[in-house]
């Protein structure tokens, strides 16, 4: 069986909003989005992990990988609970990116708050079950710990470098102060 997706209509008070749902094969709600009507619309944000650079910019996002949260899977659809680090607890909507912490409810941010982002980075991990509630398959978890290793080296490499740099600085410093 294959994943299926619907273009559903919502009412609202003064318009009507449509979103494409993508459901898996048992039935949960792999993603919901709004659908566009213009190809400019189509143009997603990135979520986290996709631009590193935009991410270093945002506070939210930083704090959403650096703050202690559980995660954890509260019911199919993308519907999850985040304790967070000051131990409130909220309910985080993957599907329809929505989380009941002040910070959403009263400022709705862009990209989310660091509940939602931090919900996300753990369904992307792998650290938590899929909003259709499957745990990540074993090939999807060598590859994502594979790509760790990888950013690993990388910072690895670039701090191998910094430090021979400093050595080097260090180096001349001495030099022409002994002298």
């Amino acid at each position: 069986m294959t994943e299926r997706t619907d273009d559903v209509g919502t009412q609202n008070e003064d318009e009507t909003e449509h979103e494409e749902r993508v459901y898996s094969p048992d039935g949960g709600v792999v993603a919901s989005t709004p659908a566009a009507s213009t190809p400019t619309e189509a143009i997603q944000q990135p979520t986290i992990g996709e631009d590193q650079s935009q991410e270093e910019l945002d506070p939210r996002t930083k704090r959403a990988r650096t703050e202690e949260m559980d995660v954890s899977l509260l019911q199919k659809g993308g519907i999850y609970e985040v304790q967070s680090e000051s131990g409130n607890i909220y309910e985080v909507d993957i599907a329809s990116k929505t989380c009941t912490c002040p910070d959403f409810t009263k400022r709705n941010p862009r990209g989310g708050c660091k509940h939602l982002r931090r919900a996300d980075l753990e369904v992307r991990s792998g650290n938590v079950p899929r909003p259709d509630g499957r745990l990540p398959e074993a090939t999807d978890m060598v590859e994502q710990l594979s790509a760790q290793i990888r950013e690993l080296e990388q910072e690895i490499e670039e701090r191998v470098e910094q430090r021979q740099k400093l050595q080097t600085t260090v180096g001349v410093i001495e030099k022409f102060s002994i002298e």
